[in-house]
Formats: C-alpha cells, sequence, structure tokens
C-alpha cells in the first residue's frame, strides 16, 4: 500500500501593506504595479483590471508549479518502487548500500532544491498578490490592518487549496497508472 501523500504546506507571511501609499510599498511591489501590471497612474485601473490580473498571477502559479509538482511525485514513486524492490528482494543494482545512497540523494532533492523553490514560486507570487490586494481599496478605505489581513486571507484560500489539490491530483494520476516491471506506462494517445 502506498502511503498517503504529504502535501507540503505554504504559509504566507502576514499581509504588511495596509496604510501604506504607493512611495512606501517595497521597491518589487512598485515595479510590479507599475511596470508589469500597469495598474497605477499613469495607467489607469479599474476593478476588472485588477480581477484580471489575479487571474493571470493565479495562472502563473499554476504553471510554476507544475514542474515542481512532476518532480516531487516522480520521487516519490521512485522512492516507493525501490522500497518494494528491497521487500521483494530484487534490488535493481549493487544492494542495499546502494539503494539507501539512492533514497538520501533523493530526499536530498527534495529537501535542498524542490521545496526551496516551491517556496521562491509562492513568494513571488505572494509580492504580486499581496500588491492587488493594496490596490484593491475602493470600499476598503475604512479597513484596519486586521481586516485586511482577513480580506487577503479569504482571497488567498481557495489558490492555495487549488495548489494543493493540483498536487495530490498528480500525485493521484501517478498513482493509477499501470506498472510494468517496475515502471509506470501510459498508454500513448490516439492521434484522433
Amino acid at each position: 500500500m502506498i502511503p498517503p501523500f504529504s502535501v507540503p504546506v505554504y504559509e504566507p507571511l502576514p499581509y504588511a501593506l495596509s496604510g501604506l501609499s504607493f512611495t512606501q510599498l517595497p521597491m518589487y511591489t512598485q515595479h510590479y504595479l507599475l511596470d508589469i501590471a500597469k495598474l497605477v497612474p499613469p495607467h489607469a485601473h479599474k476593478v476588472n483590471s485588477i480581477l484580471d490580473e489575479h487571474s493571470i498571477i493565479s495562472l502563473a502559479l499554476y504553471i510554476s508549479l507544475t514542474r515542481n509538482d512532476i518532480a516531487l511525485v516522480n520521487l516519490r514513486y521512485e522512492t516507493i518502487v525501490m522500497a518494494r524492490d528491497l521487500e521483494r528482494g530484487i534490488p535493481r543494482q549493487a544492494g542495499v548500500q546502494w539503494h539507501l545512497a539512492a533514497q538520501n540523494k533523493r530526499l536530498q532533492t527534495v529537501l535542498d532544491t524542490l521545496l526551496p523553490e516551491r517556496e521562491i514560486i509562492f513568494n513571488e507570487f505572494m509580492i504580486k498578490f499581496d500588491a492587488l490586494v493594496w490596490l484593491d481599496q475602493e470600499g476598503r478605505e475604512n479597513y484596519t490592518p486586521e481586516d485586511w489581513q482577513r480580506y487577503r486571507n479569504v482571497l488567498l484560500k481557495p489558490i492555495l487549496d487549488h495548489t494543493s489539490e493540483q498536487l495530490v491530483a498528480r500525485d493521484e494520476y501517478v498513482r493509477n497508472l499501470p506498472v510494468i516491471n517496475g515502471y509506470y506506462y501510459q498508454a500513448p494517445s490516439l492521434p484522433y
């Protein structure tokens, strides 16, 4: 039986932009709003443009995480296949020492590369996301910092939930692929 997948949880920093003027925002936030999203003067913005930009950065987040998700899932299943082989007494290579070294290498890849990369992807997304929350002040002029934090959390929760669901779905997809001689097999797509 394959153990349940443990999804890495991203914990964003608290919302820190409430009450700041544009010139008080961090430079990377100003750069994003002015030069990339073009949502501050001299460019005009509307509520729809903020919503559109939310969609753009959310989609970019999902796409950026795809390669990371695939690598995490692949390493997980390489580990599971290798553990099954050892249980059955069918070492593919030299022996137990080789297997332990391969397991350590996979673990190091996850801890030293994939999880930090995932954190960077989320952090870059949060810079943009918080900038859009800061910009979306219409009807919220009297919000306290706590109100802004709650507002941001309400907007953010479905996005973070979707990233976790996406990773779990990818894991389930691979888990349901048929295994032939220790390799996952996916039937080729038909051209019609």
